[in-house]
């Protein structure tokens, strides 16, 4: 599978629920009471459950924006093979970490192209050795 940097889109039976979505019905009773408003239990508008959750997502967001590798991609033609070379390449140190077509199997089709050149050649001088005799 080629490492194209594309993402697929969400299944559209997936539905975010983020926090700005539920917002409105934080503060909205779930039943009726006959009790005074002093006497009910109330909703924080921000409990601190959710902002550890929020923060952790956040550092671990970080941690792996920070370890996670810049990899520059793009598309070459080989000027030997005339081929679509696809290489992907770490930035931050310059090694390949992808590459499509392999390195071996260019030198492969390298090699099998010189073979054949080289069968085609000694064709045609068989040929005309045979004519000029």
């Amino acid at each position: 599978m080629l490492d194209t940097g594309l993402a697929r889109p969400p299944s559209p039976t997936y539905t975010a629920i983020t926090p700005a979505t539920r917002a409105p019905e934080q503060n909205e009773s779930s039943a009726t009471t006959e009790l005074p408003p002093e006497e009910t239990v109330t909703p924080l508008s921000e409990s601190e459950d959710s902002q550890r959750s929020a923060n952790n997502e956040r550092e671990q967001r970080s941690l792996l924006e920070r370890f996670t590798p810049t990899v520059e991609r793009q598309n070459v033609i080989d000027p030997d093979s005339e081929s679509l070379i696809y290489i992907a390449t770490n930035t931050e140190t310059g090694q390949v970490v992808r590459q499509v077509p392999a390195e071996t199997l260019l030198r492969l089709r390298a090699y099998a192209e010189t073979l054949s050149s080289q069968q085609e050649q000694a064709r045609d001088n068989q040929g005309s050795v045979q004519t000029v005799a």
